[in-house]
């Protein structure tokens, strides 16, 4: 049996996530977690600034790590197992990644610049100001996604208040079906459709993204509801029925 499309009034916030708006809560999270590791980050290069400790780290081994991705390719790390004494004279052992040149470059007993937290030794920097710099790039990568949050929620939420106010307000018309259009989407591996069809100033309109079950009780041919909004028609399948009055 077919699955009905909308009968009732959908919620704006329903309408918002079939248009795609879920998506744009991805970036907004991932944004998130950016500024509050590049806060971490902040936090770290202000602590470094006020109490780091320079000294000399003796390379006491190097090794590589070999890692495969999905498609196959293969990434080669580079690592320093580093040796320091503090100025308490607590003896440190420590690992940290390097370019293929400086890993050939260096071999054991050579020795390396390292600046350490007097209260955190495990932590340190083999260049001065790496915290800062790697809060600088997090900012810069947090900004980039706020940005296409806002892009992302702005165009479903736009459209999304369209439809409703289409809904309520625009005229309710007859418009005739010519085709149900596959597109590209698969949603558990199944195609998405879209209604098609013209009203009768001979515009066309199509539908949000549907199984094929659901149009299948809207063949080409037949006539189906639309509301006109100020740009553009929508059928009453998605937005659901008007509200009585």
């Amino acid at each position: 049996m077919a699955r009905q499309a909308a009968s009732r009034p959908v919620p704006l916030w329903r309408l918002f996530l079939r248009m795609g708006g879920w998506i744009s809560f991805i970036f907004a999270a991932g944004s998130i977690a950016i500024t509050l590791i590049a806060n971490l980050q902040t936090t770290l290069a202000d602590r470094f600034d006020a109490e780091a400790v320079e000294t000399v780290a003796t390379v006491a081994d190097k090794y590589t790590e070999t890692s495969t991705d999905s498609d196959g390719d293969t990434t080669v790390s580079y690592y320093f197992d580093m040796a320091f004494d503090t100025r308490t004279g607590a003896r440190m052992r420590v690992s940290h990644s390097f370019s293929r040149a400086r890993y050939n470059a260096t071999g054991i007993g050579d020795t390396l610049p390292l600046w350490y937290l007097p209260s955190e030794p495990d932590r340190f920097e083999m260049e001065r100001g790496a915290y800062r710099s790697s809060a600088g790039i997090a900012q810069v990568i947090g900004l980039v996604n706020g940005v296409i949050f806002l892009v992302l929620f702005w165009f479903p939420a736009r459209w999304a208040v369209e439809a409703v106010r289409a809904r309520r307000y625009g005229e309710r018309m007859q418009a005739k079906v010519t085709r149900h259009h596959r597109t590209g989407v698969r949603i558990n591996n199944k195609p998405r459709y879209r209604l098609v069809w013209q009203g009768a100033d001979g515009r066309e309109g199509k539908s949000m993204l549907h199984a094929y079950d659901t149009l299948q009780a809207h063949p080409v041919g037949s006539t189906v509801a639309v509301y006109q909004g100020l740009k553009r028609s929508w059928w009453e399948g998605d937005t659901g029925a008007r509200e009585a009055p």
